[in-house]
């Protein structure tokens, strides 16, 4: 029988195991053995808890002291969490703020859990929530952590949500930013502001594994590097390591899934501040047990410690044909385990719950073929992964992964290529041009479309530009939001939407495709799909949003070229539906509802309504490859 207690200094839990208990403690999260003692900590957390409990089973003890430890953990934020993750709507009457009630729920949820993931679904107005809870909790200075392309987007909400707060939004050189940091450090109601990209500019890096971490000599005296200047150093405290944050939050979250990224790093070193009490990251969309790990690693370190154990106690994985293993699911047999330690930290609200009232979605899909030319080149290069272009020119792809994008380039339009060195493939530059049968049939959608305001999405910045050529000779007003454009004009494009300033905007998935608001259209063109599951979400929710009432419906058209990579897609979609429904439960959460409503109400025939709808969006966000039954389906209600 195991026996655990509390460390004398109050912050661990100290175990004292027989030798054949040391080898299931190996398989616990967070668990480390003090070789001199001969002791083994783990974290006082009460995921530490659920984890020993969930490996002993019933062959685990613990002192009075470590019972009085837990009871109290569970009655003051276990339990308030989990009973106010699913609140639609928090009994205080008029709400002067002006948030939605599930908003206001929200806020009180977050008041109660102190940090975690708020992961309520793509337009559903987690910013304001996230606003009101700083305002509200006194918790400046602050740190918002987001894309480049909504830095302007919080700095504009900042004062109707939390008037409290000074915004500083980091931007310009290196120099510049410091300048600004210098000044937000002697306010104490600043609320800073600073895109993903520059956060290691700012901030010193996390450690990771095994990943080596660069020392300067000032550093490591003994093993530092000699020509390595402090502001390249990965240990050395930065801006951002120095000023005082009380919160951190992190919009858009699923970009620091990757843990070994520079990016991830510098994030986590500037959440895990020892100034900083609350951490909250923002995702509608987190699509994976990989990526779960890594946000909830940033929002609560101490219950998420070590990734390796984690993975091989929650992830179901499986051999891929190349070899590795890829995850494909959560286990089993430890998913209530793994609920029991996540649901506390975790809300997530569904539009089809707490929005009813949003246009219905409409969805087209418009094929368009090759030509003779062009599907010679294509299907050579999808067989033996290298072709001739029409000019005559030798085309190679390294390998399978690499044909894959390749593909995706050539169902596009006409390639061509660059060759500054004749013999290094990877120097090679590829363009896709005119003639493109996507384009001619976006031509057939625009004169449809007539004057309506609409959006354009793509992948490469290629087919923007080909969409934006055709827009100009039809004398449409459009702004395109590509890498480079600086955050002000992406944020002024969405407004000039609303205002018929502006007829169009053209944008990319990365650039464009997270944070802003598009509410203004109710037509979404798709020319091109990301392999993102994640993209492909985040596309769909600038339109269909809060603000987007005033349209009947939205319309997503999808372009397609027929026979190739673009079709098969949608199988590799399927998969990653499947895995993000498994993280948020979204049916569940409407049957929870369900349960709670009386059954003769119209609110549970409602009920009813979006829980089929929830049943029906995996196909309805993957459209459909047949136009036919496309064309047949009944339309949501």
């Amino acid at each position: 029988m195991m026996h655990a207690d509390i460390s004398p200094e109050r912050d661990r839990i100290v175990v004292d195991p027989s030798w054949q208990e040391s080898e299931l403690l190996k398989l616990t999260p967070g668990a480390r053995r003090d070789n001199v003692l001969k002791v083994w900590y783990l974290p006082l957390t009460w995921a530490s808890m659920v984890y020993l409990r969930g490996v002993f089973g019933v062959h685990f003890t613990y002192s009075p002291e470590l019972e009085r430890w837990t009871w109290e953990e569970r009655r003051n934020r276990v339990d308030p969490s989990l009973e106010m993750r699913q609140v639609l709507e928090y009994p205080l009457g008029s709400d002067s703020t002006g948030l939605h009630p599930f908003q206001r729920a929200g806020v009180e949820w977050m008041k109660v859990a102190g940090s975690g993931l708020l992961g309520d679904e793509l337009g559903v107005g987690k910013t304001p929530q996230a606003l009101v809870y700083v305002h509200e909790e006194k918790l400046l200075p602050a740190l918002v952590i987001c894309p480049n392309g909504v830095k302007y987007h919080w700095a504009k909400r900042i004062p109707r949500w939390c008037p409290s707060a000074t915004p500083y939004v980091i931007d310009g050189g290196t120099a510049r930013g410091r300048k600004t940091l210098a000044v937000a450090a002697r306010d104490p109601s600043a609320l800073v502001v600073v895109n993903y990209e520059s956060v290691r500019m700012y901030s010193r890096l996390a450690p990771y594994g095994s990943i080596r971490l660069k020392r300067c000599t000032e550093c490591d005296p003994k093993f530092g590097e000699v020509n390595l200047k402090t502001t390249q150093c990965h240990v050395h405290l930065k801006e951002l390591n120095t000023l005082s944050f009380r919160a951190v939050i992190i919009d858009e979250a699923h970009r620091i899934g990757n843990p070994s990224t520079l990016q991830t790093r510098a994030v986590w070193a500037t959440a895990h501040n020892e100034t900083v009490e609350h951490r909250w990251a923002l995702t509608g969309t987190p699509d994976n047990m990989q990526h779960l790990w890594s946000i909830m690693h940033a929002v609560s370190p101490d219950e998420y410690p070590t990734r390796g154990k984690w993975m091989d106690r929650y992830a179901l994985q499986a051999w891929n044909a190349f070899g590795g293993m890829d995850v494909v699911g959560i286990r089993p047999d430890t998913r209530d385990e793994l609920n029991r330690v996540l649901d506390p930290h975790f809300r997530r609200m569904v539009k089809d719950v707490v929005l009813p009232q949003l246009p219905r979605i409409v969805r087209q899909v418009r094929h368009t073929t090759l030509t003779p030319a062009q599907r010679r080149t294509y299907e050579e290069l999808d067989r033996q992964l290298f072709t001739r272009l029409p000019d005559g020119q030798l085309f190679v792809a390294q390998n399978k992964l690499v044909s894959r994008t390749r593909l995706m380039q050539f169902a596009a339009g006409t390639v061509h290529v660059d060759k500054p060195d004749e013999d290094d493939v990877s120097s090679w530059n590829v363009h896709i041009a005119e003639p493109s049968g996507k384009i001619d049939e976006l031509d057939a959608v625009l004169e449809e479309l007539g004057r309506k305001p609409f959006v354009i999405a793509c992948e490469h910045r290629d087919v923007v530009s080909m969409a934006a050529e055709r827009l100009g000779r039809l004398g449409i007003r459009h702004q395109l939001i590509v890498g480079g454009v600086h955050p002000q004009v992406a944020e002024q494009a969405c407004e000039d939407l609303k205002t018929g300033r502006l007829q169009a905007v053209v944008f990319t998935s990365r650039a464009g495709g997270s944070g802003l608001d598009m509410s203004g259209v109710d037509t979404v063109i798709r020319l091109q799909r990301s392999w993102s599951l994640v993209a492909n979400v985040q596309v769909e929710g600038r339109a269909h949003r809060i603000g987007s009432e005033v349209h009947e419906s939205i319309t997503f058209i999808d372009i397609v070229t027929r026979d190739t990579i673009e079709e098969r897609q949608v199988e590799r979609m399927l998969e990653k539906m499947e895995q993000l429904e498994q993280i948020t439960r979204d049916k569940q959460s409407v049957q929870a509802q369900l349960t709670r409503t009386p059954y003769s109400s119209e609110e549970f025939a409602e009920l009813v309504g979006r829980l089929d709808a929830l049943n029906r969006r995996r196909d309805r966000i993957l459209s459909s490859d047949n136009i036919d039954d496309l064309m047949t389906e009944e339309p949501d209600e």
